[in-house]
């Protein structure tokens, strides 16, 4: 009903009737907001005067003509957040502190059920909670709306807070329509989120949960094309939902697997935006994606591709199948061919009494250094310093690399070390100290070889040979079937418990331990058949007569390659101690020469001929 007063300026044709119905509401002590003064209360009504007086928060005593206040003030509901603040503001601060998580939904209640975090703040503070004192409240308000399933509290600030309020709908009937109204798959991903965060609410989930696979199945089949990472995030989230729910996709659904097939060609791109929880996942549909075994090269192809996290997920991927010979025969060529990500070579140096023991050695410290060295030259990108700490800090980590090198090798990765310009000193010769530690004898290699040409590892035809049998059995023999004893004993039981896996799992790391050793010494070898070895000094390819200086007991030791030693039969390879102690010597000269008591004894050389002759 029309204030009399506003009835007579209608009808003197002063005010328009709706404009004289709005008037009559905006009565003295009525609660109104102007758009940029905010909250107020009506303290006077002067119509005589042409004129309403407003108690603003922050301006008390407004006058406002009538005209201008009845186009710019809205009336505020008397259990409007605003209306309370300007009325009661005592009895929301005492709210605040005893029922936050009742304020919080009258916040949301007065502003349509949904705001941003940052609108909540301003609406609260500082007049309701102290600046100082609101992030204190906001996480107790938190705590305590976990209790009020119809108010959704956001995981990220850029979400919004929302307030549930349809009659008759339960709050997972709510959720899933959340889901289906969602714009995007961003907002789709963001409700599924939610949907698992309150599965308890769920009582029948499978037949709850069937519409929300229909809706993820039905956006990914139609978007993926556009959008493969949003799309591959979204079936991921879908499937551990599933899984976590103990609730079977329905009939028809779009499965990871196809996803995969479809997507092949950028899978590797659109898998870097996936989060560390479901990558895992993610590799484990692999195996059931693509046909027969050509999972096991695509899991390949991504280890260079991808970041750190994916490359441990696919080298557990491929370890829980069974595929570590694969991993270490990808890793090895890989590492000959400088084809590593930096990822890569750090994962593979954290991973060295794991699932990359096989092929941690000298081949891998070079493939750092040229790494670290190639990075340094294109302008040291940032993530340089991972690989350069991954190598410089591990204390133990250059020490284990060269424990199975032999002397060249050990000798030539010393002074690419010491050449190395991206080594500070200290650096320098923090791992040079390291490698001493490992391997004492290097201060003297390093010694006895500064004028030394550099030289590959001399081996005899028939020694490199008969390595190359063995390799070729480790190869096609003797790994394969390990792979098959492994596959067997997986069938026995529990792998806790189960000694032959754990067996043949540590026989598989031996073999292919083995393996690379001889590919690596058989890259290195020289073959020869000793002709034409001088006789001027002791060296390879010689027969030298040695007698005792104390007893003159005579003993004639013959000195051939690397893998020709034969103690039985006096034939020293040119590595052993033995031979180390006598080679250079000339005839009448004297040496120090090792003992099996671990002492030594002094022999002269009293004569030298050649191998080939005696052979012949």
């Amino acid at each position: 009903m029309m204030h009399p007063e506003a009835e007579k300026l209608v009808q003197a044709g002063k005010l328009s009737r709706p404009d004289g119905e709005k008037l009559s509401k905006l009565q003295a002590g009525a609660c109104v907001v102007h758009k940029s003064w905010g909250a107020g209360r009506i303290a006077e009504w002067d119509l005589l005067g042409d004129r309403l007086v407003v108690d603003f928060e922050e301006k008390k005593g407004h006058p406002l003509k009538l005209s201008f206040a009845i186009g710019s003030l809205d009336l505020l509901p008397d259990e409007h957040l605003l209306a309370r603040r300007v009325a009661d503001l005592d009895g929301l601060k005492k709210l605040a502190t005893e029922n936050p998580a009742e304020l919080v939904e009258l916040s949301l209640k007065s502003h349509g059920n949904s705001m941003s975090l940052d609108a909540l703040e301003a609406l609260l503070s500082p007049r309701v909670v102290s600046a100082a004192d609101y992030k204190t409240w906001w996480s107790a308000a938190k705590k305590a709306l976990k209790d009020r399933r119809h108010v959704v509290v956001p995981a990220k600030r850029t979400e919004l807070l929302m307030r549930r309020d349809a009659e008759g709908v339960t709050p997972a009937d709510a959720m899933i329509a959340d889901l289906a109204k969602a714009r995007d798959m961003k907002a789709k991903l963001t409700a599924l989120a939610r949907i698992q965060k309150d599965l308890d609410l769920f009582t029948d989930r499978s037949t709850q949960l069937a519409p929300a696979f229909d809706e993820v199945s039905n956006t990914v089949r139609k978007a993926w094309k556009l959008h493969p990472k949003e799309a591959l995030q979204l079936l991921l989230a879908r499937d551990e939902l599933a899984e976590v729910a103990k609730a079977a996709l329905p009939e028809g659904s779009f499965k990871i697997e196809e996803l995969l097939r479809d997507a092949r060609p950028t899978l590797a791109e659109a898998s870097s935006a996936l989060p560390a929880a479901l990558l895992s996942r993610f590799y484990r549909a692999f195996p059931s994606a693509f046909p027969e075994r050509a999972w096991v090269q695509e899991s390949l192809n991504h280890l260079t591709k991808t970041g750190g996290r994916a490359v441990a997920e696919i080298a557990a991927v491929l370890d829980a199948n069974d595929e570590l010979d694969q991993l270490a025969e990808f890793l090895k060529r890989s590492v000959r061919n400088r084809q590593l990500s930096t990822d890569l070579l750090i994962w593979m140096c954290k991973e060295r009494n794991g699932k990359s023991e096989s092929v941690f050695d000298i081949d891998l410290g070079n493939a750092i250094i040229s790494a670290i060295e190639d990075d340094n030259a294109a302008g040291g990108p940032k993530r340089v310093g991972r690989l350069y700490d991954a190598f410089a800090e591990d204390a133990g980590l250059v020490g284990e690399m060269v424990k199975d090198a032999d002397d060249d090798e050990l000798r030539l990765f010393s002074k690419r070390i010491l050449a190395s310009q991206v080594f500070d000193d200290l650096t320098r010769r923090s791992l040079m100290g390291r490698l001493i530690k490992a391997r004492p004898e290097l201060q003297e290699l390093m010694e006895n070889n500064a004028s030394r040409q550099e030289s590959a590892l001399v081996v005899s035809w028939e020694s490199m040979e008969k390595r190359k049998v063995d390799l070729e059995d480790l190869v096609k023999n003797k790994i394969p079937q390990n792979k098959k004893d492994i596959q067997i004993a997986r069938e026995y039981g529990d792998l806790r418990e189960n000694f032959e896996y754990k067996s043949a799992r540590q026989q598989q790391a031996v073999l292919l331990r083995l393996q690379s050793k001889y590919e690596r010494e058989l890259r290195n070898a020289r073959g020869t058949d000793f002709v034409g070895s001088s006789t001027e000094t002791v060296g390879i390819g010689t027969i030298v007569d040695i007698e005792d200086v104390v007893t003159g007991a005579k003993q004639t030791y013959t000195i051939l390659g690397a893998w020709d030693g034969d103690p039985d039969k006096h034939i020293l390879s040119y590595l052993s101690e033995m031979a180390k102690a006598l080679i250079g010597k000339k005839p009448g000269e004297e040496s120090e020469v090792p003992t099996d008591s671990g002492a030594s004894r002094k022999v002269r050389v009293v004569a030298i001929r050649p191998y080939i002759t005696a052979a012949a």
